[in-house]
């Protein structure tokens, strides 16, 4: 039928997640639910052999994916076939606290509501900090420079993720603003919008894996 991506607040997801099956009047029996804290491939799996049964008393059934955003790569590419064709009873629904945790293949390939608007935070200062690092890796830093920065950021995990999550903003702030400006044809843009998909891939993967913080900034910050 088609898939969802609702983004947002966690409590504001799931009140919407609840309205969506309220106004298609889905029993209790025909709602399923993936909520595990890392949702892996062997839930998708799991998933993918029960979407074509039939519902079992509404008109049509939903399945619930819950932070979404955690999911690992696997479970996401796995996810991926479903998602671009699901069965016709069936809806599927994605929620995350924002979109872009998610790999951009799983944002094209669902409808997406978004709660809250996510508004940059940071003060002025911190906003021009951020800006001068995105600027130093697309212009060109040295490898001792690349290295000696991701280690700046990674020292814990959760430092990791607060400055992929800032830059982000930062870049799709910028990227809004070559478009808006109507510059379409500016490398710019195509440098904004693969380094948006970069960051994101990295806070996938560090958010829903073991791996060393400082070696996947590392290997971020070389990409460029």
């Amino acid at each position: 039928m088609q898939s969802i991506l609702v983004s947002g607040d966690p409590k504001d997801t799931e009140n919407y997640t609840l309205k969506i099956c309220e106004e298609n009047k889905i029993s209790n029996f025909d709602i399923s639910f993936i909520k595990d804290e890392k949702p892996g491939i062997e839930q998708i799996r799991n998933l993918q052999k029960g979407i074509f049964l039939k519902p079992f008393k509404s008109k049509i059934k939903i399945t619930i994916i819950q932070n979404a955003e955690k999911m690992t790569i696997d479970a996401q590419n796995a996810l991926l076939k479903i998602l671009e064709e699901p069965p016709p009873d069936t809806i599927i629904i994605l929620t995350a606290t924002k979109k872009d945790f998610l790999l951009p293949t799983i944002i094209s390939r669902c409808k997406i509501i978004e709660l809250k608007k996510e508004t940059s935070k940071l003060s002025e200062k911190e906003i021009i900090d951020y800006q001068n690092v995105i600027n130093s890796l697309i212009g060109g830093l040295k490898v001792g420079e690349r290295l000696k920065l991701a280690e700046g950021f990674s020292k814990t995990k959760e430092e990791a993720l607060s400055f992929l999550k800032n830059s982000m903003v930062i870049v799709r702030e910028n990227l809004i603003d070559e478009i808006l400006i109507g510059n379409q044809k500016n490398n710019l843009i195509f440098q904004y919008i693969s380094i948006l998909i970069s960051f994101q891939k990295t806070y996938t993967i560090i958010y829903t894996t073991n791996v060393s913080p400082r070696l996947a900034l590392e290997n971020l910050f070389l990409s460029f």
